[in-house]
């Protein structure tokens, strides 16, 4: 095939490329699936109701209001209690409200206008309600504090029946579809049925403390943990299936919910995360609200939702199907899109003279040693899935605004150098560069001193004996974690009971004793001095190596020659050891560079900024404020350092050499 006919290939690929990448960035962008309902509280919601007769949807507050509203978004009644409202169970059939209220009153109320039935009064804080089906009892979770709970059970007309109490605090409470037992979810991950005299009849335990109880159409219970896993258990406490959100931070569950056939299940977190899953446990969506959800409700095969703001929100079926189907095609849209592209790339380079005959000559070398190179397939591709693909989404996305709020293609924009100036704007980065390099002088300090004089002198005793038990005291250290070394450290700086302040007391020099790590003028001095007295097991392990390996005829020449111990280290041990003394000094550079473990457990970066380092800025950027494209941006220029350090490196062994 000529040149035009490789270029003409090149350009079909590219053009399958690009039609795959849009269909993907499409797939990515269907972010718009929450629709906002027109039903304006202009308070903080906490739970729904719907009454499906007259298609009234009813909203809890915490300000103390329930409000009824037409479909239209207009209120047809309102009632006002004195506490927020919990949760709302509706009755058609009946014409019957019951609402639950923080205020200690189970409110019963007409569905239709809002009168008011009948009220009663718990003499105890109200968490959770549900209502048999002939509407002939009622039961009622309720406690005076956050340890101990009541389980009540109420008759229709307000007549108190049962009255149960526990020592753990019950996150939710629901009668059995045939209402004959009762399923308890605790703070303790347990997952409880009891019958209707409070007699335990079946248990089954989890793994974290449980914070949100729902019933699903089919005689199955639906639970969340605080870890945000949600289970589907059947009314045998069977465990049907399980799923919890895909992140890399930890999320606190908060609410869950379904679909009245529960296909597709949600959960909210406390930090304001709204994640769907379909039948087969896969996160098909994930977005960011602006306050955190408390309540989810099923209407056909739509999801309502509301929580501490003023919204209702609902996911309607077809936008859950296609959802479903787009997140199934990612996968495979990904695939395509880099064949296409490596194809596109192949033909393009075929296309172009000098290089085709290149690719040729490669070829023919890949054929010749194909077993090797069809060996070293696992390890290549090892490397390019857990080491080269992270660096490949840093390089990539430290360009874009991606964050906790813009988590996939569709949502992520194009910010330019956005993020490198926004770490000269903000300052923190500045700041901790200073500190990053004051703390790498004195790194290379303590490196090229302490350690090297250590050695020096423990190669110097006469009896193998002495260097052999000096030489295990100074390596023992190593078996203690860096973790364990840097807490001892905070508690040696403690302001009162720390071993730094009391020495100073015993010696009379109280007006010497600091809040070391609490003080700007000295915390990062108390950062340096960790360690002390600074023997670096790995610098006096080089060391020692390094002299030891001296040939002994040299160093007897020299004190033939009348030298003494200074002069012969000055001017054969320490030229000779200039090999260990340049690599330990790249050691140096790259550790204070991106270490900032032992400053996180100190001082957190503080007082203020006096302790700050980029690699701290980097893990709170990615941890705690979500701004992922800007971590990338420090890691970025944090990689540039470890590169130069990299480059020296080779460069010194190519020196050695």
């Amino acid at each position: 095939m000529n040149k035009k006919g490789f270029l003409a290939l090149a350009g079909v690929w590219a053009a399958l490329c690009g039609v795959v990448i849009g269909i993907s960035r499409y797939a990515g962008s269907v972010t718009d699936i929450l629709e906002r309902m027109p039903f304006a509280t202009g308070q903080q919601n906490s739970c729904l109701g719907w009454d499906e007769a007259a298609g009234t949807l009813l909203v809890g507050t915490y300000n103390n209001e329930l409000i009824a509203f037409a479909p239209d978004g207009t209120r047809r009644w309102s009632a006002q209690a004195r506490g927020p409202f919990r949760q709302l169970v509706v009755r058609p059939d009946s014409r019957t409200l019951y609402a639950g209220n923080e205020d200690n009153n189970l409110y019963v109320l007409h569905l239709d206008t809002g009168e008011l039935l009948l009220t009663i009064n718990t003499e105890r804080r109200i968490f959770n309600i549900d209502v048999t089906q002939d509407e002939g009892e009622i039961l009622i979770s309720a406690g005076t504090g956050t340890s101990r709970q009541n389980i009540l059970l109420y008759s229709a007309g307000g007549e108190q029946k049962s009255n149960f109490s526990y020592n753990i605090r019950m996150k939710g409470a629901l009668y059995a579809s045939d209402d004959g037992g009762i399923f308890l979810a605790d703070n303790q991950g347990e997952l409880i049925r009891i019958d209707r005299q409070g007699r335990e009849t079946n248990r089954v335990s989890l793994q974290y403390e449980l914070v949100d109880l729902a019933r699903i159409e089919g005689n199955r219970l639906l639970t969340l943990d605080k870890a945000g896993v949600y289970y589907v258990l059947d009314e045998d406490l069977n465990i049907l299936r399980r799923g919890s959100p895909v992140e890399s931070f930890a999320v606190t569950g908060r609410a869950v919910g379904s679909d009245a056939g529960g296909n597709y299940i949600v959960v909210g977190t406390e930090e304001r995360f709204l994640y769907l899953f379909d039948g087969d446990n896969r996160q098909i969506y994930t977005t960011r609200l602006d306050n955190s959800i408390t309540n989810f409700m099923p209407v056909g095969e739509s999801i309502y939702l509301t929580g501490l703001g003023d919204f209702v929100f609902r996911f309607s079926s077809t936008d859950l199907a296609l959802v479903g189907i787009l997140h199934g095609l990612k996968p495979v849209l990904g695939v395509l899109g880099a064949v296409f592209g490596l194809l596109g790339v192949v033909f393009l380079l075929l296309g172009i003279g000098r290089t085709r005959r290149g690719i040729l000559r490669a070829g023919k070398l890949l054929n010749q040693h194909k077993t090797a190179y069809i060996l070293l397939i696992p390890t290549f591709t090892l490397l390019i899935a857990f080491n080269y693909s992270s660096v490949f989404i840093a390089l990539t996305r430290a360009f874009t605004n991606w964050s906790w709020d813009r988590n996939t293609w569709g949502t992520m924009s194009f910010v330019g150098l956005d993020n490198f100036r926004l770490m000269i704007s903000e300052g923190y980065f500045l700041t901790g560069i200073k500190n990053m390099f004051i703390i790498m002088a004195a790194g290379i300090i303590k490196t090229m001193t302490i350690p090297l004089l250590t050695a020096w002198l423990i190669v110097s005793m006469k009896f193998n004996t002495q260097k052999t038990l000096f030489r295990l005291l100074f390596v023992l250290p190593m078996v203690v974690p860096g973790v364990v070394g840097a807490l001892m450290w905070k508690q040696i700086y403690d302001p009162t009971i720390g071993l730094l302040n009391q020495l100073l007391g015993r010696l009379g020099l109280e007006n010497l004793q600091q809040v070391w790590l609490g003080d700007e003028r000295w915390a990062l001095a108390a950062i340096l001095f960790v360690g002390f007295p600074f023997v670096g097991v790995l610098p006096f392990l080089v060391f020692y190596g390094g002299l030891v390996d001296i040939d002994a005829g040299i160093l007897e020449s020299a004190r033939i020659d009348g030298a003494n111990r200074v002069k012969i280290f000055f001017r054969i041990q320490l030229p000779i050891l200039s090999a260990q003394v340049k690599v330990l000094l790249i050691l140096s550079f790259i550790g204070s560079t991106q270490d900032f473990s032992g400053i996180y457990l100190l001082t957190g970066g503080g007082p203020g900024t006096s302790t700050y380092v980029p690699g701290l800025e980097l893990y709170f950027n990615t941890t705690q404020f979500g701004r992922f494209g800007y971590a990338c941006a420090l890691g970025l220029v944090l990689f540039v350092f470890t590169m130069i350090g990299t480059l020296l490196n080779m460069k010194i062994k190519t020196n050695s050499d």
